[in-house]
């Protein structure tokens, strides 16, 4: 079977969707070909069966452009394709789901957030089947919804005592995009009570603010940490490579994960995966976390407290193990390849 790929970015050397690459390779050992249209593509190596192809935006194109380059594309490379897979953007099933509608090419569509948009329930119509990860990463009631976990790369997200340093202060950690629904306030309060209770340790930040308004946001962030005199615990890292971010994991102690995105995220996956000490607030956590590793949302004082409870235990292998059999990349894509060959 021949498959069109539609997604954002690909570029190895993104943070956020770096990742992408990797379920490319694993698509491509289970497809005959692969085209794989995107709004911008960066720095890539993949097997001679795949075939990137930018709808412009890396090079400046406007929205009409875009979306004149993606109509022309489907249509023009309409015998190239069998089945289609969008990832994460509802919009390209929406714009082209009448198109594949009207062919009888079946639409396969990845999707991980707790929004609701008017787009997402248009998408939900258009599409055949619908993967995510979690019961709480797609909030419509729909027959064609299959969970499947996330896919964790559990080869280059592992332990590596090697990396500690033991003896030094807490080291903790947190990554993912810098923006207000990642409520790092709480992080930072919480920070401040540590310090007043004479902890020693520092937090180091991993991620950029991709957005202006997230700009403004680790403005308010950091004058915050002024405000606190924390300057000295506080590493801002800024964007770092998808495949160097098990190095960050590893090196580290405890992973805080803080997300109101409210589905399940891939960077606490990642945290364990690694072998690390975690604590969340996110509801999807809930579902597989000891209740002494969730805290409430924005109770500061609660996670102050957790750090120190959790630090003093040992990591839990079986959080690791957890990650291996319920969200492993290489089960993941097998699964959702055996679905789309057999449609």
């Amino acid at each position: 079977m021949k498959l069109l790929i539609i997604t954002q970015k690909v570029d190895e050397n993104d943070q956020l969707l770096g990742f992408f690459i990797d379920w490319i390779r694993l698509f491509s050992e289970k497809f005959e070909r692969i085209i794989i249209i995107c709004l911008e593509k960066g720095v890539f190596e993949l097997p001679e069966n795949v075939e990137v192809i930018s709808l412009g935006k890396d090079s400046g194109a406007g929205k009409l452009k875009i979306l004149f380059n993606f109509y022309s594309l489907i249509f023009a490379r309409r015998n190239d394709y069998d089945a289609v897979f969008a990832h994460m953007n509802p919009v390209w099933v929406v714009l082209g789901g009448p198109y594949w509608r009207l062919r009888g090419e079946k639409v396969f569509f990845w999707y991980t957030h707790k929004a609701v948009t008017l787009k997402l329930r248009l998408a939900e119509k258009f599409a055949n089947t619908i993967f995510t990860a979690s019961k709480e990463s797609f909030r419509l009631l729909s027959p064609k919804i299959i969970i499947t976990g996330h896919g964790i790369d559990t080869r280059l997200f592992q332990p590596g005592e090697n990396l500690k340093v033991k003896n030094e202060k807490l080291k903790i950690l947190s990554v993912g995009r810098i923006a207000p629904v990642k409520n790092y306030e709480t992080l930072i309060n919480a920070a401040n009570i540590l310090k007043n209770r004479g902890e020693n340790f520092s937090v180091t930040m991993v991620g950029e603010a991709p957005l202006e308004q997230d700009k403004q946001y680790e403005k308010k962030l950091k004058l915050l940490i002024a405000d606190f005199q924390l300057q000295e615990y506080f590493n801002f890292i800024g964007k770092v490579n998808h495949k160097d971010l098990a190095g960050y994991y590893q090196s580290h102690d405890i992973f805080i994960h803080l997300s109101k995105t409210g589905s399940l995220d891939k960077t606490i996956l990642e945290a364990m995966a690694c072998g690390m000490k975690v604590l969340s607030s996110n509801d999807a956590s809930r579902g597989f976390l000891p209740s002494e590793l969730i805290f409430d949302q924005d109770n500061s004082a609660e996670l102050a407290d957790k750090i120190r409870s959790v630090i003093k235990k040992y990591p839990d292998p079986t959080l690791r193990e957890y990650v291996i059999q319920n969200h492993n990349l290489d089960k993941l894509l097998n699964r959702i390849s055996v679905i789309i060959n057999g449609s």
